[in-house]
């Protein structure tokens, strides 16, 4: 069964044919539902609710009708959503935080979670929150953290070491980094605990892990080794029960002991 589409907000404005603009407007006036793909784009069944609206969202954000609505408001501040439901974007910008620290706060528990549509806020729940915006801030501080590989990046620079994203996945499974929330299901690092930790500990992992590539083998690799196509080797491979370990590696010393090879 073939995916369903998704629509980034260019692909969205010109599926319906709309200015980018317009639809940007048009998400942060309510106009129409937020993302409900990864907050960053729109499936296929909520973008098909929309074609039939498309006159009536030019009626309110078209460039004839949008520069008076502008003026009504603070310059550089997004207008209030028009309606009782804020989606992550609003919500962010009515508490003065950034969108990240909406998502971060609500994984933290610091938000609930939506009530409307399980997507969006009520009106009467972000009231209640405006008064937490800034204990929010000071619990996430102000940056959102490093994902896997820029964190591998900012050790190696840090400790002059050769660190890779497989080391900080070996830390945090080790609960030597802890994770301070996470996007798309990736884990996110913050600054402070990837500058405090242990520079030993650090070289070891990244140690274990150069030793263990030195005896190891890919399986394109270990199907040269023995002079086979790799569908020999990946089929011989199962029925002797050998497995990869790390990083999808054969242990060298396992693959050259193989029955079968001359």
């Amino acid at each position: 069964m073939a995916k369903e589409r998704a629509f980034g907000p260019h692909q969205l404005a010109e599926w319906l044919g709309i200015e980018p603009r317009h639809l940007r407007r048009a998400e942060t006036r309510g106009l129409i539902p937020p993302p409900d793909v990864g907050d960053e784009r729109w499936s296929e069944g909520v973008a098909k609710t929309l074609p039939d609206r498309v006159e009536e969202i030019l009626s309110v954000v078209g460039d004839e009708n949008y520069a008076t609505a502008q003026d009504a408001g603070k310059a550089g501040r997004r207008k209030p959503v028009t309606g009782d439901a804020y989606g992550p974007h609003q919500l962010a910008s009515e508490l003065g935080l950034h969108r990240w620290q909406v998502g971060r706060a609500e994984q933290r528990g610091l938000i609930p979670a939506p009530d409307v549509d399980g997507k969006r806020w009520s009106r009467e729940v972000v009231d209640g929150l405006r008064g937490e915006a800034e204990r929010i801030r000071e619990t996430l501080g102000d940056h959102p953290g490093l994902g896997s590989i820029d964190a591998a990046k900012r050790l190696a620079e840090r400790m002059e070491l050769e660190v890779e994203r497989e080391d900080v996945r070996v830390l945090a499974e080790e609960g030597i980094l802890r994770p301070v929330g996470e996007f798309r299901g990736y884990p996110m690092f913050s600054l402070e605990s990837l500058d405090g930790l242990d520079r030993e500990r650090v070289a070891a992992v990244v140690g274990e892990r150069q030793q263990w590539i030195e005896r190891s083998v890919t399986a394109k690799e270990a199907a040269a080794l023995l002079g086979w196509p790799a569908g020999k080797f990946e089929v011989t491979a199962e029925r002797n029960g050998l497995v990869p370990g790390r990083l999808g590696r054969y242990d060298r010393a396992e693959v050259e002991g193989l029955p079968g090879r001359e």
